[in-house]
């Protein structure tokens, strides 16, 4: 399977990407449509290659390529004037309307920088960290209501948010009803 994860806020630019990509033998192992859901993904695979548009409804390319810097490499497609607004050691751009060869050469190209340089395995999280985020999902799933996806929805999202790492706001959101 190809880690490629696809990216767009737009869902019919999504298809096309996708259409395009398969259409070559390519398989995606994603499709997002927000950049928390390709951070995800990406840190799922333990490395990727993003085809992303340049604006989600929760950040820019700017901000994905920063969140994945060392984990995934990220091919902006979109116009030149949005592609001038990009910047990030791992974000190479492509300019609408690219040509089908221009596409595939850049992927390419990507492919072999990610198979070189960005195979991390997903990162563990030690027991201790483990046991946080669980204690602050089954207190948001006691207190609140919410079903096991919808706390750790809620865990992320605070986290991504606050620019904190998931254990922090677990802890964070354990003292914030013991005290």
């Amino acid at each position: 399977m190809d880690r490629i994860v696809v990216a767009f806020a737009n869902e019919e630019a999504q298809r096309r990407i996708l259409r395009l990509l398969v259409s070559d033998g390519w398989e995606p192992a994603a499709c997002c449509t927000s950049g928390a859901e390709a951070i995800r993904a990406c840190r799922k695979l333990g490395s990727a290659i993003v085809v992303c548009g340049f604006k989600f409804r929760d950040m820019t390319a700017t901000d994905l390529a920063a969140d994945l810097r060392g984990t995934a490499v990220l091919l902006v497609v979109s116009s030149a004037v949005n592609l001038d607004m990009c910047e990030g050691e791992n974000l190479y751009k492509l300019a609408t309307p690219a040509a089908r060869s221009d596409f595939f050469a850049s992927l390419d190209m990507l492919r072999r920088f990610e198979e070189k340089n960005l195979h991390h395995p997903p990162p563990k999280r030690k027991e201790e960290e483990q046991k946080l985020i669980r204690t602050a999902k089954e207190l948001l799933m006691d207190v609140n209501r919410m079903t096991e996806a919808e706390a750790h929805r809620f865990l992320q999202k605070r986290s991504m948010d606050s620019g904190m790492k998931l254990a922090e706001m677990a802890q964070y959101i354990i003292d914030s009803y013991t005290k």
